[in-house]
């Protein structure tokens, strides 16, 4: 590994693109914001400028810390990931950066993360900072020690302990000015079929993982298990969905269900490395997540617009 860096300028740009993996995090996580925002108004009604530009404050340092965490990742697991084919382009990506070049970048986005954190918490209270310290030491620690990354069933408490409780639960409560338990609800929503594809997400590296020795939830369970645990997942926030009359995300929610169960049946019974280069040829994180965020988001807007069905 080189830790000089190697390459021009536009091939280090597309190496601090690739590490930081931004065509897999903005989609959805815009699309987490979108959602917020949109349970924000719902509960409290029209924001203020002050309340949206804190909530706007508070996603930006998420994003911020999310990126540091992906950084994180590729420089611990950058020889893991040079010998899995679905993730060497990652591991390329370090060397062109370097290894003080990645941890400088890392640095960077750590250091706008707590910034932003601590505007906004200079303007609603502690609570800010220790929701943006908690974000900051998972992402971090989900790849160094304790490394929650191989911590079984805890790997996927922390990631999607993240993504509903430390973005949409915030940005919500900061739009809305308080924690309404509409709110809360659509937080459990989103618990549950974001648990589910970041269980197929990882389940996609089962071979490879154990190839490098790396102990997951998804290579205890295999490949076919793990993506049955992420549809009975998703199946259940399709089921919450419906009954609390949100039909948009019922019926999205319901075809990633049957899109997870379709990939089971092609998964199921073949060796670990087929199925690995299966799932990974057929789910991307980016788009189900962002189409999972999407479709919720769209049916709270739809509530908070007055066109919904029923009412909390």
């Amino acid at each position: 590994m080189r830790r000089s860096g190697t390459g021009g300028h536009g091939e280090r740009l597309r190496a601090v693109a690739v590490v930081s993996r931004l065509s897999a995090t903005v989609g959805y996580n815009a699309a987490s914001v979108l959602l917020a925002v949109g349970l924000g108004v719902h509960t409290g009604g029209p924001p203020g400028t002050a309340a949206l530009l804190a909530a706007g404050g508070y996603a930006l340092a998420t994003m911020f810390g999310k990126l540091q965490a992906s950084v994180a990742d590729a420089i611990h697991d950058r020889a893991a990931d040079a010998a899995n084919p679905e993730k060497s382009t990652i591991a390329a990506a370090v060397e062109t950066l370097g290894l003080r070049g990645a941890w400088a970048l890392l640095v960077a986005y750590l250091l706008a993360a707590v910034a932003f954190y601590g505007v906004v918490a200079a303007r609603t209270g502690g609570w800010v900072l220790a929701a943006g310290a908690a974000v900051i030491a998972f992402g971090f620690t989900y790849s160094y020690p304790p490394r929650f990354k191989e911590w079984g069933i805890w790997n996927h408490v922390v990631t999607t302990g993240v993504d509903a409780g430390l973005l949409v639960l915030p940005v919500a409560v900061l739009v809305a000015g308080v924690v309404a338990p509409a709110t809360l609800v659509a937080v459990g929503v989103v618990a549950c079929y974001s648990f589910g594809y970041h269980v197929l997400h990882q389940a996609a590296d089962v071979h490879f993982d154990r190839q490098a020795g790396i102990e997951t939830f998804a290579t205890a369970l295999g490949v076919a298990d793990s993506v049955k645990v992420g549809a009975l997942a998703t199946g259940a926030a399709t089921g919450f969905s419906l009954a609390l009359g949100y039909p948009i995300a019922a019926v999205v929610l319901g075809a990633i269900t049957a899109f997870y169960v379709d990939t089971y049946y092609a998964v199921q019974g073949t060796d670990p490395e087929s199925a690995s280069r299966v799932l990974s040829s057929r789910f991307n994180i980016a788009w189900v997540a962002t189409v999972a965020n999407g479709a919720l988001a769209a049916a709270v807007w739809r509530r908070a617009l007055g066109v919904g069905f029923v009412t909390f």
